[in-house]
């Protein structure tokens, strides 16, 4: 057997796209935690060459820490078509952690195992640590290569791991199982800007290689806005906390709207939450920049947006709208339509879901 380190030096990233255009595979396997759009699309020709060739190439990627990507899946899936797996455990404790690349043909020749995920990281920037083993005829070699088969086959073969078309793709994404990769960067540099960690950035990063122009970066078209009519607990002045119920089945139908859960954290009192700003627009007036909270009430099993401005002043019935900005994940604008206006009567006509006999609401 041969063994190769690979390290951020001699990079993951170099070695695969190295084997895949070897003419010498026609088989490329990969189970991995995590698969961003970042990592594919540097060795896009590669992978496009290999299937273009007549190669067949399985992917089982993990959902369990919302570190995989919708873009990722979708191109992942242009090479992969019906061997395309998704692995996740509903228990917390347990995480889909592996990184193993397999080449071969009717067997297994090649494997790359290691720490590096389907990223651009992974591959090329991170301080990565894999070995490259390429088998031979040797006892210790058929039988580390059965090891290894056998670990394929019972990930493929496990309940948890499953056949992953477009409509589940989609599915995922409005779940919040799966990274919109256009929401990410905002909120890292918002945290970023309100860190105050001593570590710096690092002078000069590895230069990538070049991503593919051939690349799919968009996601299905989502709706961005949301209008609900108020019920009388939603205005109700006795209520000191300013909580308008958001109903469970609005969050169910579409998570991703809210940002659920991918945005949200722990609030200390064990719910999850999300701190944003919003412009709320009340009779013609604009209030810039007003803070509000969502947050799941699991004692109750309350989907709730505080929001004071929209208590105090809306009547039952009014009609609240919600904007939320794709590439602007922690900013809404909110506004609040009075009941007989020509806005109210416009935008009543598209609620066509039914909570109660106060509560309709849409998306649009």
């Amino acid at each position: 057997m041969q063994l190769t380190l690979l390290t951020h030096e001699n990079t993951a990233g170099d070695e695969i796209a190295k084997t895949l255009k070897s003419g010498k595979y026609s088989d490329f396997k990969a189970a991995v935690a995590y698969a961003r759009n970042s990592g594919i699309s540097r060795i896009y020709n590669e992978l496009a060459n290999f299937s273009n060739n007549g190669g067949k190439t399985s992917i089982i990627a993990g959902i369990d820490q919302n570190n995989t990507s919708y873009q990722a899946l979708v191109n992942l899936k242009t090479f992969a078509k019906e061997n395309l797996f998704i692995h996740h455990d509903k228990n917390f404790d347990i995480t889909f952690h592996p990184k193993v690349y397999l080449f071969g043909n009717k067997e297994i020749e090649k494997v790359i195992i290691g720490s590096s995920n389907f990223t651009a990281g992974g591959f090329f920037l991170n301080y990565e640590a894999n070995i490259g083993v390429t088998l031979d005829t040797s006892k210790n070699a058929k039988d580390f290569q059965k090891q290894v088969a056998d670990y394929w086959n019972g990930l493929l073969n496990d309940d948890n791991t499953k056949k992953c078309n477009l409509a589940f793709l989609d599915k995922l994404l409005e779940y919040g199982s799966v990274v919109d990769e256009r929401k990410q960067k905002p909120f890292k540099e918002i945290i970023e800007k309100i860190s105050n960690l001593p570590f710096k950035t690092r002078k000069q990063a590895r230069t990538l290689p070049p991503t593919s122009i051939q690349v799919i970066i968009t996601v299905p078209t989502l709706k961005e806005k949301f209008a609900m009519t108020l019920s009388g607990f939603d205005v109700s002045a006795k209520s000191q906390d300013p909580v308008i119920l958001i109903p469970i089945v609005a969050l169910k139908s579409m998570p991703l709207f809210w940002n659920w859960p991918i945005l949200y954290t722990d609030s200390g009192a064990g719910y999850p939450q999300l701190y944003a700003i919003a412009n709320i627009r009340i009779d013609g007036k604009t209030l810039k920049d007003q803070h509000i909270r969502i947050y799941y009430y699991n004692k109750k099993k309350e989907f709730r947006l505080q929001c004071e401005p929209i208590k105090r002043n809306g009547k039952q019935g009014d009609i609240i709208t919600i904007h939320n900005h794709p590439n602007k994940p922690l900013e809404f604008d909110i506004e609040l339509l009075r009941q007989n206006t020509t806005r109210h009567k416009a935008i009543l006509s598209l609620l066509a879901n039914k909570v109660s006999t106060q509560k309709f609401f849409a998306y649009y």
